[in-house]
């Protein structure tokens, strides 16, 4: 089956029974372990798993997002290593809507606290809350979309992403299968734990609520040095001006969505190899999710991040990062707009775009069908979407010596009205415009 199966195992944890389970009933699913790098007991168990990873200062949520990035299938199962799964088949894994987290209801161990798990299935069922002992089953893309847990957190990280999902309009499916965990922490002091459950829910309800998204801003990226990033203009170029050029269009762009007036209503993805991303986290901590390109076209990937973010949000915009004369004035009145057709678009001299804003579902279709390399990308558009709105302003991406000199002439010439940012880069072209001119 094309499911790992996560499991994170703090420092003092030494009851390994769950492994033998999984291995047992879900033969073929990849099995990974995340554990504390001081955990003694694990290292003397041999388990038989996958794959067993060592992290230090091993909070839940690092190892959790840990696994993930280890993982090597489509679908991820995130559990408890006190969770007892013999009430879970497999066919209760498969054929989940891929826009969906699932999860399951509860039981422990203890059959005198049915009580304490009515109550939280209550929750689950009611407001859509379940908490990490219920698991939660996701594909590999949205778990990516959404930005993984957040390793900033001790505690909660489970709630924090749940509110996550509610703000992305992620629907909840609750498998009706109860997860047996652990009660140990009631053993003694059942109201009492109860009742710091349900304080510690509430606040940490008020704390992690998010509003809801209205677009997810899907922004293309590369590696500055990576040798694919402007490979027409590194034929004639020097890697070291390329890679610089790179750098100063990564920072307007990034500049830009820092400033933008709407930005809280923005669920903002990178678009980028699996290679590049470290390097682009350094440059920015805006994104939230990401999408990996796993070397598709470069309109099978729109088409994807539009389908992802179209079945959740309900509003997709796609962002080029080589656009050196946009201004966050040009990206806050286009987030502000009321589309009164389905798609608007910032076109490029060279006939595609760079920036696209769309609630249809067509233009998921149209994308995975219009090659990007094409210089009739916009007219496609318009023949395959039916009626699109353009912005006036006619914008310039950078692909060869020929974009510089325009960029550069067109920066010249409005010198005093640039950000920081703009006039960086028209320094850079002047020092250096032998190259160019």
């Amino acid at each position: 089956m094309d499911l790992s199966i996560i499991i994170p195992v703090a420092r003092r944890e030494n009851d390994f029974k769950l492994i033998k389970q999984l291995r047992e009933k879900f033969k073929g699913c990849e099995i990974i372990i995340v554990s504390d790098e001081n955990n003694e007991f694990i290292k003397s168990a041999k388990l038989q798993v996958d794959q067993l990873y060592f992290l230090k200062n091993s909070l839940r949520a690092k190892a959790l997002n840990k696994g993930a990035n280890l993982s090597n299938r489509k679908n991820l199962w995130f559990l408890h290593l006190d969770s007892n799964v013999e009430h879970i088949q497999l066919s209760d894994l498969t054929g989940l809507d891929e826009f969906t987290v699932s999860t399951f209801l509860l039981k422990f161990d203890q059959k005198n606290c049915w009580w304490i798990a009515a109550g939280a299935n209550f929750r689950t069922k009611t407001f859509g809350i379940p908490f990490g002992d219920q698991s939660f089953l996701m594909s590999k893309k949205l778990f990516n979309f959404i930005g993984g847990f957040d390793e900033n957190l001790s505690l909660g990280e489970d709630h924090e992403f749940i509110w996550r999902i509610k703000s992305l309009n992620i629907k909840l499916n609750i498998i009706n299968k109860k997860i047996i965990t652990s009660a140990i922490k009631y053993e003694n002091k059942k109201i009492y734990q109860s009742l710091k459950t349900l304080w510690k829910t509430i606040l940490q309800a008020i704390k992690f609520y998010q509003e809801k998204k209205t677009v997810v801003l899907g922004t293309f990226l590369k590696d500055p040095q990576s040798p694919e990033s402007k490979s027409r203009l590194r034929k004639v170029l020097s890697d070291k001006f390329v890679n610089e050029l790179n750098l100063k269009f990564i920072n307007i762009i990034n500049e830009n969505l820092k400033k933008l007036k709407r930005r809280k209503e923005i669920h903002f993805i990178k678009v980028c190899r699996v290679m590049d991303e470290e390097k682009l986290n350094s440059f920015s901590n805006i994104y939230q999710g990401k999408f990996i390109n796993e070397d598709q076209g470069l309109n099978l990937i729109m088409s994807e991040v539009s389908e992802l973010s179209l079945k959740t949000v309900g509003k997709v915009a796609l962002l080029g990062s080589d656009i050196p004369a946009l201004t966050v004035e040009d990206l806050d009145e286009a987030f502000s707009k009321r589309l009164n057709k389905s798609s608007y678009f910032f076109s490029t001299r060279d006939g595609g775009f760079c920036l696209m804003i769309s609630n249809s579902q067509n233009v998921v279709q149209c994308l995975s069908k219009i090659k990007s390399s094409i210089t009739s990308v916009m007219q496609k558009f318009t023949e395959c979407l039916g009626e699109v709105e353009l912005a006036k302003k006619v914008f310039n991406d950078v692909d060869v010596i020929a974009d510089l000199k325009e960029v550069y002439d067109e920066f010249k010439l409005v010198e005093v009205s640039l950000s920081d940012e703009q006039k960086d880069l028209l320094n850079f072209l002047r020092i250096n415009k032998n190259f160019f001119i």
